[in-house]
């Protein structure tokens, strides 16, 4: 159990650093924010595009034309084998009437045109509304080719191309997102490293004479240990807020982009201050084990 003075001594040392080096410790915290915040734009990149990929997932929806040599009676009965498709939440009937007076509403103002027709060209088709679950490529492409066999059906259309390209930049992002991760942990890791091994090169003379008084190696290397925490806190809380200000200032011209929740922005600090640990955990190993061989 530390006494109050041993508290108190740690408390002081945690930040003493800041002091002292006020230019190292800066440069540190400028160098690993910098590198942070490329990390947390991707992430955000990353966030945004499966937020879209799921608004379009809810419009996924699938539309079963049909021959026009059907009868009544066959239309009639496709209906209720299209309904217990697995992933099939609604089937509903579109006559070529609906479907023409559907087109015209998407045309709008040059609707007119449409009335030069002598006959509707549309066929009867049925709209698929599909369950969540099956929104994803894979499923609806399973439900296609079950209704592409059946010969009363001439054609099948879904919004393919589009989900297929979020997919894959959504993917591409997340990639690029843990690359980026990856790398901004191991430059990180090296600069607290190395500013960890500066500080206790330039206290090698306080750090000997505690060992000599019988100070613990915990007890050395905790002020260094929060010392790094605090950094590695210091730099997340850059980059964030330099990411805010960013989104305060181009917010209206990127247009619903969606920031990082609370919660969000508490685990992305958090990871920051773990990466401090770790950078000044890597550095007093090495040099802690250095001095008790000596």
């Amino acid at each position: 159990m530390l006494s109050r003075s041993q508290t108190s001594y740690l408390f002081r040392e945690s930040f003493a650093g800041f002091h002292r080096r006020k230019l190292t410790t800066g440069v540190t915290i400028l160098i690993m924010g910098s590198a942070l915040l490329v990390l947390a734009i991707l992430t955000l990149i990353t966030f945004n595009m499966g937020h879209m990929l799921a608004k379009a997932r809810q419009g996924i929806d699938m539309r079963v034309f049909l021959r026009a040599d059907l009868t009544d009676t066959q239309m009639a009965e496709l209906q209720p084998r299209l309904v217990v498709i697995p992933g099939v939440k609604d089937v509903t009937w579109i006559s070529p009437e609906m479907a023409l007076n559907e087109f015209k509403a998407n045309l709008g103002e040059d609707a007119g045109i449409l009335d030069m027709l002598d006959e509707n060209p549309l066929p009867a088709s049925f709209h698929l509304t599909l369950t969540p679950g099956a929104r994803g490529l894979d499923s609806v492409r399973a439900i296609r080719d079950e209704v592409a066999d059946w010969e009363e059906v001439s054609e099948i259309l879904f919004n393919q191309q589009w989900i297929d390209a979020l997919e894959q930049w959504t993917f591409r992002f997340r990639m690029a997102s843990l690359i980026a991760g990856l790398i901004v942990f191991v430059a990180a890791v090296f600069v607290i490293s190395n500013t960890v091994k500066l500080t206790m090169a330039a206290n090698a003379r306080v750090i000997q004479i505690q060992k000599l008084v019988g100070a613990t190696n915990g007890f050395i290397r905790t002020p260094y240990l929060a010392e790094g925490m605090i950094q590695g806190f210091l730099a997340g809380a850059v980059a964030m807020g330099l990411l805010a200000v960013a989104g305060w200032l181009f917010g209206d011209r990127l247009g619903g982009i969606e920031f990082f929740s609370p919660a969000q922005i508490g685990g992305f600090i958090l990871f920051c201050v773990t990466l401090g640990l770790i950078g000044s955990w890597s550095a007093m190993r090495k040099y802690l084990t250095m001095r008790s061989e000596i």
